[in-house]
Protein backbone atom coordinates (compact mmCIF):
# COMPACT_ATOMS: atom_id res chain seq x y z
CA UNK A 1 0.00 0.00 0.00
CA UNK A 2 2.68 2.14 0.48
CA UNK A 3 4.77 1.47 -2.78
CA UNK A 4 1.27 2.60 -4.07
CA UNK A 5 0.87 5.85 -2.59
CA UNK A 6 4.26 6.85 -3.68
CA UNK A 7 3.57 6.40 -7.24
CA UNK A 8 0.33 7.97 -6.74
CA UNK A 9 2.17 11.03 -5.72
CA UNK A 10 5.37 10.85 -7.80
CA UNK A 11 2.39 10.31 -11.13
CA UNK A 12 0.95 13.87 -9.38
CA UNK A 13 3.60 16.04 -9.13
CA UNK A 14 4.92 14.37 -12.86
CA UNK A 15 1.55 16.38 -13.91
CA UNK A 16 2.04 19.49 -12.02
CA UNK A 17 5.41 20.04 -13.53
CA UNK A 18 4.28 18.96 -17.17
CA UNK A 19 1.21 21.68 -16.86
CA UNK A 20 3.97 24.17 -15.31
CA UNK A 21 5.96 23.90 -18.03
CA UNK A 22 3.02 24.31 -20.60
CA UNK A 23 2.32 27.47 -18.81
CA UNK A 24 5.84 28.56 -18.78
CA UNK A 25 7.07 32.09 -20.57
CA UNK A 26 9.71 31.39 -22.72
CA UNK A 27 10.23 34.36 -24.21
CA UNK A 28 12.38 36.72 -22.22
CA UNK A 29 10.34 39.91 -21.14
CA UNK A 30 9.72 40.98 -24.89
CA UNK A 31 12.06 41.50 -28.15
CA UNK A 32 14.17 43.82 -29.19
CA UNK A 33 12.03 46.13 -31.69
CA UNK A 34 14.71 46.34 -34.22
CA UNK A 35 15.13 43.64 -36.50
CA UNK A 36 18.54 42.54 -36.27
CA UNK A 37 18.77 42.76 -32.41
CA UNK A 38 15.30 40.46 -32.21
CA UNK A 39 16.44 38.27 -34.92
CA UNK A 40 19.83 37.65 -33.04
CA UNK A 41 17.84 37.09 -30.20
CA UNK A 42 15.54 34.13 -31.65
CA UNK A 43 18.24 32.62 -33.41
CA UNK A 44 20.26 32.80 -30.13
CA UNK A 45 17.38 31.31 -27.86
CA UNK A 46 16.39 28.54 -30.70
CA UNK A 47 20.30 27.66 -30.31
CA UNK A 48 21.27 27.23 -26.91
CA UNK A 49 23.18 30.68 -27.06
CA UNK A 50 20.45 32.83 -24.47
CA UNK A 51 18.81 31.40 -21.79
CA UNK A 52 15.02 31.17 -22.04
CA UNK A 53 12.96 33.39 -19.15
CA UNK A 54 12.76 30.00 -17.17
CA UNK A 55 16.63 30.02 -17.16
CA UNK A 56 16.67 26.67 -19.41
CA UNK A 57 18.59 26.35 -22.50
CA UNK A 58 17.09 24.80 -26.05
CA UNK A 59 20.71 23.26 -27.21
CA UNK A 60 19.54 21.40 -29.80
CA UNK A 61 16.04 20.48 -31.96
CA UNK A 62 16.65 16.92 -32.19
CA UNK A 63 14.87 14.40 -29.50
CA UNK A 64 10.97 14.19 -29.01
CA UNK A 65 11.19 16.26 -25.86
CA UNK A 66 14.06 18.92 -27.48
CA UNK A 67 11.32 19.19 -30.00
CA UNK A 68 8.40 19.95 -27.92
CA UNK A 69 10.36 22.97 -25.76
CA UNK A 70 11.30 24.31 -28.84
CA UNK A 71 7.38 23.75 -30.27
CA UNK A 72 6.44 25.87 -26.73
CA UNK A 73 8.64 28.43 -27.51
CA UNK A 74 7.91 29.01 -31.19
CA UNK A 75 4.10 28.94 -30.29
CA UNK A 76 4.65 31.78 -27.87
CA UNK A 77 6.87 33.62 -31.02
CA UNK A 78 3.69 33.20 -33.14
CA UNK A 79 1.47 34.36 -30.61
CA UNK A 80 3.95 37.98 -29.97
CA UNK A 81 2.29 38.96 -33.44
CA UNK A 82 -1.19 38.81 -32.04
CA UNK A 83 -1.83 35.77 -34.52
CA UNK A 84 -3.32 32.73 -32.90
CA UNK A 85 -0.82 29.52 -33.06
CA UNK A 86 -2.26 26.22 -34.31
CA UNK A 87 -1.20 22.60 -34.11
CA UNK A 88 -1.39 20.62 -36.79
CA UNK A 89 -0.39 17.35 -35.11
CA UNK A 90 0.33 14.43 -37.45
CA UNK A 91 0.97 10.49 -37.70
CA UNK A 92 3.06 8.95 -40.40
CA UNK A 93 2.94 5.26 -41.11
CA UNK A 94 6.16 3.51 -41.71
CA UNK A 95 6.60 3.02 -45.41
CA UNK A 96 5.82 -1.00 -44.50
CA UNK A 97 2.62 -0.96 -42.20
CA UNK A 98 4.52 -4.13 -40.68
CA UNK A 99 6.54 -2.15 -39.27
CA UNK A 100 4.35 -0.09 -37.30
CA UNK A 101 3.99 -3.58 -35.33
CA UNK A 102 7.20 -3.20 -34.13
CA UNK A 103 7.51 0.52 -34.13
CA UNK A 104 5.70 3.26 -33.57
CA UNK A 105 5.22 5.36 -36.56
CA UNK A 106 6.19 8.79 -36.89
CA UNK A 107 4.34 11.83 -34.69
CA UNK A 108 5.48 15.29 -34.96
CA UNK A 109 3.65 18.85 -34.58
CA UNK A 110 4.04 21.23 -36.95
CA UNK A 111 2.84 25.12 -35.91
CA UNK A 112 1.40 27.80 -37.51
CA UNK A 113 -0.59 31.00 -37.86
CA UNK A 114 -2.81 33.19 -39.71
CA UNK A 115 -2.05 36.53 -40.92
CA UNK A 116 -5.64 37.71 -42.62
CA UNK A 117 -6.14 39.66 -45.70
CA UNK A 118 -7.48 42.86 -45.05
CA UNK A 119 -9.73 42.74 -47.29
CA UNK A 120 -12.03 39.78 -48.54
CA UNK A 121 -9.61 37.72 -50.40
CA UNK A 122 -9.64 34.35 -50.27
CA UNK A 123 -5.94 33.37 -51.64
CA UNK A 124 -3.32 32.45 -49.23
CA UNK A 125 0.84 32.90 -49.44
CA UNK A 126 2.62 30.22 -47.15
CA UNK A 127 5.49 30.97 -45.88
CA UNK A 128 7.58 28.07 -44.17
CA UNK A 129 10.70 26.70 -42.29
CA UNK A 130 11.53 23.75 -40.69
CA UNK A 131 12.38 24.03 -36.49
CA UNK A 132 14.55 20.64 -36.17
CA UNK A 133 17.63 19.71 -36.20
CA UNK A 134 19.63 16.85 -37.99
CA UNK A 135 21.36 15.58 -35.40
CA UNK A 136 21.81 15.18 -30.89
CA UNK A 137 23.37 17.99 -30.07
CA UNK A 138 23.26 19.99 -33.10
CA UNK A 139 22.47 23.40 -32.06
CA UNK A 140 20.99 23.96 -35.58
CA UNK A 141 21.97 28.29 -35.29
CA UNK A 142 22.08 28.35 -39.59
CA UNK A 143 20.00 25.17 -39.73
CA UNK A 144 17.11 26.26 -39.29
CA UNK A 145 16.53 29.34 -37.17
CA UNK A 146 17.84 31.90 -39.41
CA UNK A 147 14.82 30.47 -41.67
CA UNK A 148 12.39 30.93 -38.56
CA UNK A 149 13.93 34.31 -37.92
CA UNK A 150 13.16 35.14 -41.48
CA UNK A 151 9.39 34.40 -41.58
CA UNK A 152 8.76 36.26 -37.84
CA UNK A 153 10.50 39.23 -39.43
CA UNK A 154 8.59 39.36 -42.81
CA UNK A 155 4.91 38.60 -41.08
CA UNK A 156 6.42 41.50 -38.48
CA UNK A 157 6.57 43.83 -41.48
CA UNK A 158 3.41 42.54 -43.53
CA UNK A 159 1.04 42.87 -40.27
CA UNK A 160 1.69 46.81 -40.42
CA UNK A 161 0.64 46.90 -44.20
CA UNK A 162 -3.23 48.63 -43.97
CA UNK A 163 -3.80 46.52 -47.49
CA UNK A 164 -3.48 42.76 -47.50
CA UNK A 165 -4.97 41.29 -50.91
CA UNK A 166 -3.69 37.92 -49.37
CA UNK A 167 -3.48 35.73 -46.71
CA UNK A 168 -0.26 34.72 -44.97
CA UNK A 169 0.28 31.60 -43.36
CA UNK A 170 3.38 30.85 -41.51
CA UNK A 171 4.53 27.81 -40.60
CA UNK A 172 7.33 25.83 -39.05
CA UNK A 173 7.51 22.44 -39.87
CA UNK A 174 8.65 19.08 -37.70
CA UNK A 175 10.70 16.26 -38.60
CA UNK A 176 12.04 18.16 -42.02
CA UNK A 177 15.59 16.12 -41.28
CA UNK A 178 13.89 12.83 -41.06
CA UNK A 179 12.83 12.57 -44.98
CA UNK A 180 10.09 15.69 -44.80
CA UNK A 181 8.19 13.94 -42.62
CA UNK A 182 6.64 17.05 -41.61
CA UNK A 183 6.28 19.32 -44.47
CA UNK A 184 4.80 16.25 -46.37
CA UNK A 185 2.34 16.33 -43.47
CA UNK A 186 1.41 19.43 -43.89
CA UNK A 187 0.87 19.25 -48.01
CA UNK A 188 -2.05 16.89 -47.14
CA UNK A 189 -3.31 19.09 -44.61
CA UNK A 190 -3.54 21.26 -47.23
CA UNK A 191 -5.06 19.57 -49.59
CA UNK A 192 -7.79 18.71 -47.02
CA UNK A 193 -8.58 22.28 -46.07
CA UNK A 194 -9.61 23.07 -49.88
CA UNK A 195 -7.66 26.63 -49.18
CA UNK A 196 -6.71 28.67 -52.36
CA UNK A 197 -3.03 28.59 -52.70
CA UNK A 198 -1.28 31.42 -54.59
CA UNK A 199 2.35 30.01 -53.63
CA UNK A 200 4.26 28.36 -50.50
CA UNK A 201 7.93 29.53 -50.19
CA UNK A 202 10.28 27.62 -47.80
CA UNK A 203 13.42 28.97 -46.32
CA UNK A 204 15.93 26.87 -45.59
CA UNK A 205 19.58 27.74 -43.74
CA UNK A 206 19.83 31.29 -44.49
CA UNK A 207 22.92 32.42 -42.75
CA UNK A 208 26.34 31.78 -44.12
CA UNK A 209 27.51 34.18 -46.66
CA UNK A 210 31.54 33.93 -47.17
CA UNK A 211 32.48 35.88 -50.39
CA UNK A 212 29.84 38.67 -48.60
CA UNK A 213 27.78 38.75 -52.01
CA UNK A 214 24.41 38.64 -50.29
CA UNK A 215 23.48 36.42 -53.14
CA UNK A 216 20.22 33.83 -52.44
CA UNK A 217 20.13 30.67 -53.95
CA UNK A 218 16.25 30.07 -54.97
CA UNK A 219 15.04 26.94 -56.81
CA UNK A 220 11.43 26.09 -58.04
CA UNK A 221 9.75 25.26 -61.33
CA UNK A 222 7.69 28.68 -61.08
CA UNK A 223 8.13 30.66 -64.06
CA UNK A 224 5.76 33.48 -62.16
CA UNK A 225 7.85 33.05 -58.64
CA UNK A 226 10.72 32.97 -60.19
CA UNK A 227 10.32 36.50 -62.48
CA UNK A 228 8.71 38.36 -59.19
CA UNK A 229 12.09 37.04 -57.04
CA UNK A 230 14.76 38.29 -59.93
CA UNK A 231 12.48 41.39 -60.50
CA UNK A 232 12.99 42.21 -56.90
CA UNK A 233 16.74 41.13 -56.96
CA UNK A 234 17.21 43.30 -59.65
CA UNK A 235 15.84 46.57 -57.66
CA UNK A 236 17.86 45.81 -54.92
CA UNK A 237 21.35 44.60 -56.31
CA UNK A 238 20.29 40.95 -54.97
CA UNK A 239 22.43 38.62 -56.73
CA UNK A 240 20.53 35.71 -57.54
CA UNK A 241 21.44 32.24 -58.72
CA UNK A 242 18.30 30.42 -59.70
CA UNK A 243 18.27 26.28 -60.29
CA UNK A 244 15.09 25.62 -62.66
CA UNK A 245 13.80 22.37 -61.62
CA UNK A 246 11.23 20.25 -63.87
CA UNK A 247 7.99 19.00 -61.68
CA UNK A 248 6.79 16.43 -63.83
CA UNK A 249 8.12 13.40 -61.71
CA UNK A 250 9.86 15.46 -59.10
CA UNK A 251 11.34 13.02 -56.34
CA UNK A 252 13.97 14.51 -54.21
CA UNK A 253 13.71 14.62 -50.15
CA UNK A 254 16.39 17.24 -49.53
CA UNK A 255 14.72 20.51 -48.03
CA UNK A 256 10.88 21.05 -47.29
CA UNK A 257 10.28 22.90 -50.71
CA UNK A 258 10.70 18.76 -52.17
CA UNK A 259 7.36 17.91 -50.32
CA UNK A 260 5.28 20.58 -51.80
CA UNK A 261 6.45 19.88 -55.34
CA UNK A 262 4.50 16.71 -56.22
CA UNK A 263 1.47 17.90 -54.69
CA UNK A 264 1.12 19.94 -57.44
CA UNK A 265 1.26 23.69 -55.47
CA UNK A 266 2.95 26.62 -56.82
CA UNK A 267 6.33 26.52 -54.75
CA UNK A 268 9.63 28.41 -54.51
CA UNK A 269 12.18 27.43 -52.14
CA UNK A 270 15.11 30.07 -51.18
CA UNK A 271 17.89 30.04 -49.03
CA UNK A 272 22.29 30.48 -48.71
CA UNK A 273 23.79 29.35 -51.97
CA UNK A 274 24.26 25.86 -50.77
CA UNK A 275 24.09 24.34 -54.24
CA UNK A 276 26.40 26.59 -55.56
CA UNK A 277 29.12 25.78 -52.70
CA UNK A 278 28.40 28.77 -50.34
CA UNK A 279 26.86 27.54 -47.46
CA UNK A 280 27.75 26.46 -44.30
CA UNK A 281 30.19 23.55 -43.57
CA UNK A 282 28.50 23.37 -39.98
CA UNK A 283 25.14 21.46 -40.82
CA UNK A 284 23.79 19.20 -38.66
CA UNK A 285 27.14 19.25 -36.35
CA UNK A 286 27.55 20.31 -32.93
CA UNK A 287 29.47 23.56 -34.83
CA UNK A 288 26.45 24.87 -36.24
CA UNK A 289 26.51 27.62 -33.89
CA UNK A 290 25.34 31.32 -33.13
CA UNK A 291 28.75 32.71 -33.35
CA UNK A 292 29.12 31.39 -37.07
CA UNK A 293 25.67 32.94 -38.20
CA UNK A 294 26.40 35.92 -40.46
CA UNK A 295 23.57 38.38 -39.54
CA UNK A 296 24.11 41.31 -41.63
CA UNK A 297 23.40 38.49 -44.51
CA UNK A 298 20.19 37.03 -42.62
CA UNK A 299 18.91 40.63 -42.14
CA UNK A 300 19.91 41.48 -45.88
CA UNK A 301 17.96 38.35 -46.62
CA UNK A 302 14.91 38.89 -44.94
CA UNK A 303 14.39 42.83 -46.18
CA UNK A 304 14.49 41.25 -49.98
CA UNK A 305 12.26 38.64 -49.27
CA UNK A 306 9.80 40.97 -47.19
CA UNK A 307 9.64 43.27 -50.32
CA UNK A 308 9.16 39.67 -53.03
CA UNK A 309 5.90 39.07 -50.35
CA UNK A 310 5.32 42.63 -49.74
CA UNK A 311 4.29 42.91 -53.88
CA UNK A 312 3.08 39.43 -54.21
CA UNK A 313 0.22 40.56 -51.33
CA UNK A 314 -0.26 43.69 -53.12
CA UNK A 315 -1.68 42.04 -56.53
CA UNK A 316 -4.81 41.63 -56.72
Amino acid sequence: MKNIGIIIFLGLLAFSCLNHHKDEVLIVDSLPIKKAEYQKRIVGQLSGEFTLSNNTFIKSRWSKQERTLAKIYLKELIQSLNISSKEHNYTSPNLNPAIDLILEPFKGTNLYGILPATNNNKEYVILGAHYDTGKRGAPGAIDNATGIALIYSVVKELAKRKIRNKNIILVFFDQEEEELIGSKAFAKHLKKMKLDIHSIHCFDMVGWDSDKDNAMEIYSGSKSLIGIYKSVANRNNIPLKDIIINPVGYNRNATDFDAFVPAGFNVIGAGECYYHKDSTPFKDTPKDTFDTVNFQYLLSCSNFIEEVIKEIVSLP
